[in-house]
């Protein structure tokens, strides 16, 4: 009697092998449609696999090792750290060494932005790569993140300055703007940009699809066919992006539908401490407690320990 659960346990782990054994030889004459629906199915009954193999253990997995090593890591915790930074005016940065990442904030009345405007997401966010690939330190990396933030800073003055001039509705202005930026390790930018892209989604950013076109500088003489991106619709100004042969991406009625749509599906993030809390989130492990009082088990232990492989 007690040696049957044991017996029905092996008699069902050989009937998966038999199985997976049929699937192997099923797969090679399936069409690539059903061969790529089949390998789907495979790894999500490989994921419930590995979660009755995890409830067997005695010992618990803890999900995940935090490596510092790891460059998603150290994405996460360069995007943190720009977060810790106080906002200061986009109009008074100083200039100084260094490269690194920085998010651009909006808390002006322009209708389009009224959602974003005063909130903790960005409407745009960056990195200035260093002056030398093997930089070390910020004066080698030359003043890069000061550059570019003066420059988007030129670019704002310039299309609110038009919007002045020619009387037309909810100007940008500078002081409207406010930034955060980090110097950083060489390199370090990289990741960082993409995960606080990822967090924020960030509206003028290129990835957004939705009102990009803040950092272009102007076409090549071979490419000015390319059509006036977004941005310049929304805030016409930039000279070279008020050539008539140049056509509208997209009418600024599509953009602020799809500006509307786009916060609704990414709402502002209000408080700065819950963006902390999500950023600390995604290095938490799987915190395993008994149901009661933990009891040692030696035996148990010393089995699991002899099981791991050795190095």
């Amino acid at each position: 009697m007690q040696n049957r659960p044991l017996r029905r346990e092996r008699a069902l782990i050989n009937e998966l092998r038999d199985r997976l054994a049929a699937v192997k030889l099923l797969l090679p004459t399936l069409s690539r449609p059903a061969a790529s629906r089949a390998m789907a199915e495979l790894l999500g009954v490989i994921v419930e696999i590995e979660e009755a193999r995890a409830e067997l253990d005695p010992i618990k997995d803890p999900g995940s090792s935090f490596d510092p090593a790891d460059p998603d890591t150290a994405g996460r915790l360069v995007a943190l750290a720009l977060i810790a930074q106080d906002k200061v005016p986009l109009a008074r940065i100083a200039r100084t060494y260094g490269s690194g990442v920085y998010a651009i904030y909006y808390r002006g009345d322009h209708p389009a932005y009224a959602a974003v405007s005063g909130s903790e997401t960005p409407i745009y966010v960056g990195k200035a790569d260093p002056k030398s690939a093997d930089a070390r330190t910020s004066r080698e990396q030359g003043p890069q993140l000061y550059g570019r933030l003066a420059d988007h800073r030129r670019m704002i003055r310039t299309v609110g300055e038009y919007a002045e001039k020619n009387l037309l509705p909810h100007p940008l202005r500078i002081e409207d703007f406010l930034c955060r930026r980090l110097v950083c390790a060489t390199n370090a930018q990289l990741v960082a940009e993409r995960h606080l892209i990822g967090m924020f989604q960030p509206i003028w950013n290129n990835d957004s699809q939705i009102c990009w076109g803040i950092n272009k500088h102007g076409d090549a003489a071979e490419t000015r066919a390319n059509k006036r991106s977004p941005w310049d619709v929304m805030h016409p100004g930039r000279p070279w992006a008020m050539a008539e042969t140049l056509m509208d991406k997209m009418s600024q009625g599509t953009i602020i539908s799809r500006i509307d749509a786009h916060f609704k599906m990414y709402p502002p993030h209000r408080s700065r401490s819950r963006i902390v809390r999500q950023f600390l989130a995604a290095f938490a492990q799987n915190a395993a407690i008994m149901p009661g009082e933990a009891v040692d088990d030696d035996e148990a232990i010393a089995l699991a320990i002899a099981n791991v492989p050795s190095e």
